[in-house]
């Protein structure tokens, strides 16, 4: 990726997974945004809840995910609009604050993993029970709790980005969406 080392990306996935605006808008700085759309859209959301002037960026990563349209693409581009002040939907996501690398290998593994609705962990759903084959009649299984991710939920792909935005497109599926993680 062009602009884009290791040391750059740890930053920017760090500022996106913490919520942290400011840190988010320096990460960016003056890199690319289209390699990152979906990071840099959920650090542009989090600079613009903390009031800091990130409409420009905000407005062209929204049109930059309007014309790629990967799944996942329109699910950031609604939560942008609705930050920009013209939201394109009446349906809000409920909000989980979930690691969307941890959803996208889960959703890529061979078993099923589950989702904790309360804090956001992704767990292999053997944790929870002692069959790999959690379901809804295993006594341990609660769906106000977890939510189960099934196995090989979607093929593989070696773009961090499009994991990503597939992680996001099955969380809005189940009317969720990413929100950041804190201790």
């Amino acid at each position: 990726m062009t602009g884009w080392d290791e040391e750059a990306m740890a930053r920017l996935r760090a500022a996106a997974q913490r919520g942290d605006g400011a840190a988010g808008l320096a990460a960016l700085d003056d890199r690319p945004l289209e390699p990152v759309l979906q990071y840099a859209g959920d650090v542009l959301l989090a600079a613009l809840a903390e009031g800091r002037p990130a409409e420009e960026r905000a407005r062209h990563v929204l049109a930059e995910l309007n014309g790629r349209d990967l799944p996942g693409d329109a699910e950031l581009a609604d939560q942008l609009s609705t930050a920009l002040g013209t939201p394109r939907t009446d349906e809000p996501l409920t909000p989980i604050p979930v690691d969307l690398g941890a959803l996208a290998a889960a959703l890529e593994d061979d078993e099923p993993h589950l989702l904790d609705l309360h804090r956001g962990d992704v767990l292999p759903a053997t944790d929870l029970a002692d069959e790999p084959t959690l379901d809804a009649t295993d006594p341990s299984y609660d769906p106000d709790r977890w939510l189960l991710i099934p196995p090989n939920s979607r093929p593989p792909d070696t773009s961090e980005e499009v994991r990503r935005a597939a992680a996001r497109h099955w969380l809005a599926a189940q009317n969720l969406r990413p929100a950041p993680r804190t201790l």
